[in-house]
């Protein structure tokens, strides 16, 4: 049987190079330590391959395994999933005029819309139980995807946002179309995701693959999507380690660390709890790890790293693009 040709889901490019297989009971064994059941999602699925474009620098996995709305809903019953502040909704404020009409896609609550003064915006979400919150708050969140919006609302909107969203869409050729159809000549498109050449390519993350995250973007796939969208860009903002991911970089800093020092006694440690934060991996125990003395001096190790504050020399999780619509 011929092996179907991969194309880049971004660029549609040719030239893709597998860079890592992940075997799925790692994953599945994550989820279980959560509380949150995935088996269904890959049932006669064995090994998830993550695969890099020569072209465009995006990274994207094989085979597409989505989540659905039951994994949704179990990943949303802590109130850690929705965060009402994030940095880049500050960032990308300053680029929406008080009389802009705006367009948030995968909205959530609405959160976004605190953090403008324009009384013109429209949020779109899947999740029923984001809807009903938001209308409880007096936030307008409608249900419909932004391929669908675009039918009825081309060329309406002088921004449009994509917050945290672009990292779950299995096909964001068609959703981008869908983003830029909305929005009017010379208006704007704010995207902001997991920056994937920051620390959090430094060691393997749970929450940055699927069933959670489908593609990792980093700045020069961002780029590369003016040329394949008719849009300029205005600027690429890499935030630097925020206060919300402290605790996740240094984690991450020394389980990598960890990984080098002594390998095969820390790369087991691939989980924690959803709600502290630290992206889908946790600092070793003193039943996790090497005990006793190598336990205290990594315990030491990120007493430094904290009292110089060395987070603020990292780009942090996530890069933030403005484009405008030629």
């Amino acid at each position: 049987m011929e092996e179907t040709k991969l194309f880049c889901p971004s660029c549609s490019h040719e030239k893709v190079e597998k860079i890592e297989s992940i075997p799925v009971r790692l994953i599945e064994e994550y989820y279980d330590e959560n509380g949150v059941d995935v088996r269904y999602l890959f049932e006669n699925v064995e090994n998830l391959d993550r695969y890099e474009c020569g072209e465009c620098g995006l990274q994207f996995f094989r085979p597409v395994v989505l989540g659905d709305d039951r994994y949704y809903h179990a990943m949303q019953k802590g109130d850690w999933y929705y965060l009402e502040e994030k940095p880049e909704y500050d960032y990308v404020a300053k680029w929406i005029g008080a009389k802009d009409r705006v367009l948030d896609v995968g909205s959530g609550r609405g959160a976004f819309s605190r953090k403008i003064s324009s009384p013109f915006y429209q949020g779109l979400e899947f999740s029923q139980s984001a809807v009903e919150l938001a209308a409880k708050e007096g936030v307008n969140v409608i249900p419909e995807s932004v391929e669908d919006h675009a039918r009825s609302h081309a060329g309406q909107y002088d921004v449009v946002c994509v917050f945290q969203v672009l990292e779950h869409v299995a096909h964001p050729k068609e959703f981008l179309e869908g983003c830029v159809a909305c929005l009017k000549k010379g208006g704007k498109l704010a995207i902001a995701v997991p920056n994937s050449r920051s620390f959090l390519e430094w060691r393997r993350n749970y929450l940055n693959i699927p069933p959670h995250h489908q593609l990792l973007w980093s700045e020069k796939s961002l780029s590369k999507l003016a040329q394949l969208h008719d849009l300029q860009v205005l600027e690429i903002y890499k935030e630097k380690v925020t206060e919300i991911h402290r605790e996740s970089f240094y984690s991450t800093l020394l389980l990598s660390l960890g990984d080098k020092i002594l390998p095969g006694r820390i790369s087991s440690v691939k989980g924690s709890q959803f709600g502290n934060r630290n992206g889908g991996t946790q600092e070793p125990s003193a039943q996790q790890g090497e005990k006793g003395l190598a336990h205290r001096a990594a315990d030491l190790l990120k007493d430094c790293f904290r009292l110089i504050k060395l987070h603020r020399f990292f780009d942090g999780h996530t890069v933030t693009a403005i484009y405008q619509k030629k």
